[in-house]
C-alpha cells in the first residue's frame, strides 16, 4: 500500500508555493497525498513566524498531526522552526528543517530511525541559491502560485523574515518562464507572481527584472490573468505604470503596503518610503487605471506610537479611499529591533486601534464595492460553496457569489452581473 503524506500551511503565499514544492518533491517517490485533517503516514508543517500568533498556529498543527496518528513522522519545516528550532523538539517533532534545502525532507523520512533529525543551514543569510521546487501536479486552486523570489534585505525593525529567509534571490528566468508554461498547460487561468520581496526580482541577475518577469508570464497563451503579491510604493515607477497601462491580463489590483500613516512611525519601522511616496505612488497607478483596488497592510500599536500617530494613520487611509486593510497587531518578535523598543503599547490598547482601523476598512471596502453595483465583470470561478452558490473573484479581487443551472463553471471566466453588496459581499446574475 502506497505511503501517504499530509501537510498544512501557515502564512503567506510564498510559503503555501512551499508547500505545495515539498508535497511534489513527496509523489515524485510514490506517496499519495492526503488532507491533513485525515490519518497519514507523514505530516509536514509549513511553519510561520511572522507573528507570535502564527508561531502558536504552527505549534497547534504540530499537536493536532500528534494526535491524529501517534506512529506518523511528523517534519516540521519554515521560518519558525529556522527562528527557533528548540521549540519544536519539545514538541516531540521527528524531523525540523528551516526554510533551505527542504528538498532532502523525502530522504529524511525514508531513512528516519526514530531518532530527531535537525537539517538547518549554519547561516541562512549566506544562502545564495534559490531553492526550485517545480510544480507539476494539480492542486485545488483555480489561481497558480508562481515563487519568483525568497529572502529579503530590508530589514524593517519589527520583522523577523530576513533572519529566517535569509538575503534576497532570485529564480533563474528560465525556471520561471517554464513553470509558469507548466501551469497554462495545466489549464489555470490566473497566475500570482509571488516573493517575500517580489520587487527585488532580478537585482541578483544579469538582464531581468521584475517587470520583464510579469510581461513574459503575460504572453503566454492561455492565462488571461496575471496578479501580482504585496510590493511597497517603491516598485511603482513610471516604467511600472507604462507596463500596467499596456498589458490588459495584469489584473486590476494592488497590494501595496503602508504598515503605517505617520512618517514618524515608518521611520522607526525602517521603511523605505514615506507617506507622501505612498500618495504618489497610487496617483501613478490609478492615472492609468482609475478604477483599480489598492488593498495594504497596516501594524497597529507600533512602540511609540500615539493617539496622534494613530489618528494620522485612520484619515490618511480614509484620504486615499484604499479598498481594503488588513490590520495586524503589533507583534514583539524576539530577534527584532522592535521588540527592544520603549513604548511598547499594551494589549487592550493595541486591540482597540486594530478595531478602529479594521472599521474604517469596512466602510472603504463596502464604498468601494457599491461602485460597481449594475455592472457587468469577469469572473473567475473557484468553487461551488454549501449554499449552492458560484463563488469567485473578479480582476480587482472582489468576492463574487451567483447561482448559474450551467454545468461546471470552476475555473471559467463568467460574465456576471453585479446586483448586491451585503457584509462586503457581492451577489451577482449569471449574464
Amino acid at each position: 500500500m502506497n505511503k501517504t503524506v499530509a501537510a498544512t500551511t501557515i502564512g503567506c503565499k510564498v510559503n503555501l508555493y512551499d508547500t505545495q514544492g515539498i508535497l511534489e518533491y513527496f509523489t515524485k517517490v510514490g506517496y499519495s497525498t492526503v488532507d491533513f485533517g485525515e490519518k497519514a503516514d507523514v505530516y509536514v508543517v509549513n511553519t510561520c513566524s511572522v507573528t507570535n500568533l502564527a508561531d502558536k498556529k504552527s505549534r497547534q498543527m504540530i499537536r493536532q498531526a500528534k494526535r491524529r496518528n501517534p506512529d506518523a513522522i511528523v517534519a516540521a519545516v519554515g521560518c519558525s522552526t529556522q527562528s527557533n528550532p528548540s521549540i519544536y523538539e519539545g514538541l516531540g517533532v521527528d524531523i525540523i528543517m528551516g526554510t533551505a534545502n527542504r528538498d532532502k525532507l523525502v530522504e529524511h523520512v525514508e531513512n528516519f530511525n526514530k531518532q530527531i533529525v535537525i537539517d538547518l543551514p549554519p547561516n541562512i543569510r549566506n544562502e545564495q541559491t534559490f531553492e526550485n521546487a517545480e510544480i507539476t501536479t494539480d492542486t485545488e486552486l483555480t489561481r497558480a502560485f508562481l515563487k519568483i523570489q525568497d529572502g529579503c534585505n530590508n530589514f524593517c525593525t519589527y520583522c523577523i523574515i530576513p533572519h529566517v529567509r535569509g538575503a534576497s534571490r532570485s529564480r533563474n528566468f528560465g525556471d520561471l518562464l517554464a513553470q509558469a508554461q507548466g501551469f497554462a498547460h495545466k489549464g489555470y487561468k490566473e497566475i500570482v507572481v509571488a516573493g517575500i520581496h517580489v520587487a527585488s526580482y532580478g537585482k541578483d541577475l544579469h538582464g531581468h527584472n521584475l517587470i520583464d518577469a510579469l510581461s513574459t508570464i503575460a504572453e503566454i497563451s492561455g492565462i488571461e490573468r496575471v496578479r501580482l503579491s504585496s510590493v511597497e510604493p517603491n516598485v511603482i515607477t513610471p516604467e511600472f505604470c507604462d507596463f500596467v497601462a499596456k498589458t490588459p491580463k495584469f489584473c486590476d489590483h494592488l497590494h501595496l503596503s503602508l504598515q503605517s500613516g505617520s512618517d514618524r512611525i515608518l521611520q522607526l519601522m525602517n521603511r523605505k518610503y514615506t507617506t507622501e511616496n505612498y500618495r504618489q505612488a497610487v496617483a501613478q497607478i490609478r492615472a492609468v487605471r482609475p478604477k483599480i483596488s489598492i488593498t495594504t497592510d497596516v501594524i497597529a500599536g507600533f512602540p511609540g506610537e500615539t493617539d496622534q500617530d494613530h489618528r494620522q494613520t485612520l484619515d490618511f487611509v480614509e484620504e486615499l479611499k484604499l479598498a481594503k486593510i488588513h490590520v495586524f497587531p503589533f507583534s514583539a518578535k524576539e530577534g527584532t529591533v522592535a521588540a527592544g523598543l520603549s513604548g511598547q503599547i499594551p494589549r487592550n490598547v493595541k486591540k482597540q486601534r486594530s478595531a478602529e482601523i479594521l472599521e474604517v476598512s469596512n466602510k472603504l471596502e463596502m464604498a468601494y464595492y457599491q461602485g460597481f453595483i449594475g455592472q457587468t465583470m469577469p469572473v473567475l470561478v473557484e468553487e461551488i460553496n454549501k449554499n449552492g452558490f458560484y463563488s469567485g473573484k473578479t480582476s480587482n479581487y472582489m468576492s463574487v457569489e451567483f447561482i448559474s443551472t450551467s454545468t461546471d463553471l470552476t475555473n471559467r471566466i463568467s460574465p456576471v452581473k453585479l446586483n448586491l453588496a451585503d457584509n462586503n459581499r457581492l451577489f451577482g446574475t449569471l449574464e
